[in-house]
């Protein structure tokens, strides 16, 4: 069996930030627009510890981008499209996942 390109590796650590409830409640959250871990926390209804895991793992994946503002975080989707109600996500190997926000 080939062994995975470093390309594919990151599309399905990509694919994998999709993976949990929270983190897609994170998603349609931050489709929104940017948001600080407080914020997450408060509209899915989270711990901050919970929201700041799934944030790691979702900014080492390349889903999410975030700024400091002074001491806060303040996080946004990267690669992301909305249109009406459908959220679109672009890997930068051009891959792209469709969400319904609703």
């Amino acid at each position: 069996m080939p062994k995975p390109s470093k390309e594919s590796s990151a599309q399905t650590e990509w694919f994998v930030a999709f993976g949990e409830p929270t983190r897609l409640a994170l998603i349609r959250t931050l489709a929104a627009g940017e948001k600080t871990v407080t914020q997450l926390a408060t509209e899915v209804g989270t711990e901050m510890v919970n929201v700041s895991h799934h944030l790691k793992i979702m900014k080492d994946a390349g889903v999410v981008t975030f700024v400091k503002d002074g001491r806060f975080m303040i996080y946004s989707l990267a690669g992301a499209t909305v249109t009406g109600t459908t959220l679109e996500l672009s890997h930068p190997s051009e891959v792209k996942v469709s969400l319904p926000l609703e």
